[in-house]
């Protein structure tokens, strides 16, 4: 299977029902009526006809100037991964019982926390905006010039060009809580002046200690139902015409019952994983295709079955030995490994996913995770080489940090 079908991977399975099926209605509205209020805000003024005139001109002529100085390749939006399967724009991404990582293609990382639902709501070539409904993100943004990226949260929005920091908020209480670890970032909306964070920094704000304007768009209330009015003795159909009417009357749809893919790409893991040990775990193990196996292995270890995500694992790896999943499932069995605490087996998998696809999706992450795994296990001229490699690839990467520090050593 090609490289770029993952790319693709998962995308029929979302949901619109039940990505949303967790979110309360009364806080979806609200959602709607902030984002509404930071549109309205964003208008500019009337300007006179001549000025209007020569600013479209002006930045007809600027486009056009960027249209063609800039190559088309740098224009290309970044690409995410959520876990192991391509991400898409407007997805939401809830994290159940365990944590959600949203990889991007530039080295900038999201990771929803525990009982987490985010949304990606805009990709460019310079960042992303995501929609935070509740619970908590760690992100590290790799500073680039040009690096725009922005966390929504109810009324309020953190704006970050390259840091690391974390963004808290509850929508019942109406309250954020932003801290910054390494950089600096912007916190605006809310009725409150802007915040500007640094290292170290950290800031609680409450939406509820604003007014928040309410917005003209509201929809009306619905109105009452009418109520039911029985039928009398006179104007009842007689049994004939309703047994008539039973009979042409369409039978109901039987209900659909979703199954382990769509449960899993709603965040429900563990009603996933139950689905498939119904049908016999071991059995769906030699019956589904290497996609799916994947999903299925994500979906056991999401799911707190670290042992069955191996066995799914190992699946794809015998049963589709020279796939791009095969590669991708060494990855995730050498992070288990990680997880466990068994660093030998963990750099064992690392290496053999980077041998059979050095240019792969994970190369760069699995490079550094085995930087981090030989510094640990004292491999010490084992870890140099493999910092070395990973400066020459990726000068800028997220380890490359820890790997200028090895090489500094004597």
């Amino acid at each position: 299977m090609k490289g770029h079908s993952l790319f693709s991977f998962g995308a029929a399975l979302r949901q619109d029902l039940a990505r949303h099926e967790h979110v309360d209605k009364p806080s979806e509205a609200r959602a709607r009526r902030q984002l509404l209020t930071r549109m309205t805000a964003k208008k500019s003024p009337r300007r006179a006809w001549s000025y209007a005139v020569a600013g479209a001109l002006s930045a007809a002529a600027t486009a056009a100037l960027v249209f063609w100085a800039v190559p088309a390749a740098h224009q290309q939006p970044l690409r995410f991964w959520v876990e192991e399967r391509a991400g898409s724009v407007d997805e939401w991404v809830t994290a159940r019982d365990a944590e959600q990582s949203l990889r991007f293609s530039d080295g900038s990382s999201i990771v929803a926390g525990p009982h987490t639902t985010t949304r990606v709501m805009q990709i460019t070539a310079d960042g992303a905006e995501l929609t935070l409904e509740h619970g908590r993100v760690d992100a590290h943004v790799v500073h680039r010039d040009a690096a725009h990226w922005q966390v929504a949260a109810g009324p309020f929005v953190v704006h970050v060009t390259g840091t690391r920091f974390r963004v808290n908020w509850d929508p019942q209480t109406e309250k954020l809580a932003v801290s910054v670890s390494e950089g600096r970032v912007q916190v605006t909306g809310g009725g409150q002046p802007l915040h500007e964070l640094t290292a170290g920094s950290t800031l609680e704000l409450s939406a509820s200690a604003a007014a928040q304007p309410k917005s003209s768009f509201e929809a009306p209330a619905e109105p009452e139902p009418a109520p039911a009015i029985e039928p009398s003795a006179e104007n009842a159909a007689p049994d004939s015409a309703r047994d008539e009417d039973e009979l042409i009357r369409p039978r109901k749809a039987a209900e659909h019952k979703p199954d382990f893919r769509e449960l899993s790409t709603a965040g429900r893991y563990r009603e996933a994983l139950a689905a498939v040990q119904q049908l016999g775990f071991a059995a769906e193990c030699e019956s589904l295709d290497a996609r799916d196996l994947l999903t299925l292995g994500s979906t056991a270890r999401l799911a707190g079955r670290a042992d069955l995500a191996v066995v799914a694992y190992l699946a794809a790896r015998r049963r589709f030995p020279s796939s791009s999943e095969a590669g991708i499932s060494a990855f995730s069995l050498g992070r288990l490994a990680s997880d466990a605490g068994h660093a030998t087996e963990a750099i064992g998998w690392f290496k053999r996913y980077l041998n059979e696809q050095p240019s792969g999706p994970l190369a760069r992450e699995a490079a550094g995770r085995l930087i981090e795994l030989l510094h640990q296990t004292g491999s010490d001229a084992q870890a140099q080489s493999a910092a070395e490699s990973y400066l020459k690839r990726y000068p800028t990467g997220p380890h490359a940090a820890l790997a200028q520090s090895l090489l500094a050593r004597p």
